[in-house]
């Protein structure tokens, strides 16, 4: 089966598919922005690496979540005077007793961290306002659930994949060859499987978030490229010209 090429359709055609690939395109852009911002900060450093995933997912396993974020992790600039800091690790490694919580830790977490880890705060998932919501973090970090985990994937799964769904189907309306098609097709589904199957493995073997980084950056280039290209062949393409008496 013929099917038409991109620049041939109609206009409105055209228009329906710009906006499409324009406003994926964006929302796609934001995704990872906000993906940076989630966990650019995990291991206190700027930029995301493999050792901001390594924490975020295996956690860092001599150490509790508490003590890991503020020291040398993201919570560490919120205790600017010194000894605070300090002074909750020694809380931490004497045994976390409730009455040093009262004496010493709670007045410090009052004073930086409360306006934000509190029921209704930007970090209500993680409240720090009474001794057994503190001890709770004070447990060994083991990186994200597998709860939490499960319920990124479900969703990003389907949601993903019906997006590559759209792509696809505008994307095999190029002038590319049939079988280049299908591979570059094809690819994002293999890709978001090894994706969020290595997010998962990443808790019990910390490397294999150098195979979840790879398959994340796949992801973005398919998707680029299943962009661009009927973007291009729609506006820009120029038609083969013609020899003379055709």
């Amino acid at each position: 089966m013929s099917l038409p090429e991109l620049r041939s359709l109609p206009l409105p055609f055209k228009i329906l598919f710009t906006g499409t690939l324009l406003v994926l395109g964006a929302g796609f852009l934001v995704a990872e922005f906000n993906l940076y911002l989630t966990y650019h900060l995990t291991d206190g450093q700027p930029g995301l690496t493999p050792a901001d995933m390594k924490r975020a997912f295996y956690g860092q396993r001599d150490n509790t979540k508490l003590a890991a974020k503020i020291h040398g992790g993201s919570m560490e600039q919120f205790l600017p005077k010194a000894g605070d800091k300090e002074k909750i690790l020694s809380w931490i490694q004497d045994g976390a007793e409730r009455p040093g919580y009262v004496a010493v830790v709670q007045p410090i977490l009052a004073e930086n961290c409360v306006r934000c880890h509190n029921p209704n705060g930007l970090q209500r998932f993680t409240p720090l306002t009474t001794y057994e919501e503190v001890m709770a973090v004070t447990q060994i970090d083991r990186g994200e659930p597998v709860s939490l985990w499960a319920r990124v994937a479900h969703t990003h799964l389907q949601s993903i994949s019906i997006i590559f769904l759209v792509l696809g189907g505008i994307f095999a309306l190029t002038s590319w060859p049939e079988r280049v098609k299908a591979v570059v097709v094809a690819l994002p589904f293999l890709a978001l499987v090894v994706d969020f199957g290595s997010r998962f493995l990443a808790k019990y073997v910390p490397n294999v978030v150098y195979l979840m980084m790879v398959s994340g950056a796949a992801i973005g280039l398919l998707f680029a490229v299943m962009t661009l290209t009927p973007l291009y062949e729609m506006w820009l393409k120029k038609p083969p010209e013609r020899s003379p008496g055709s």
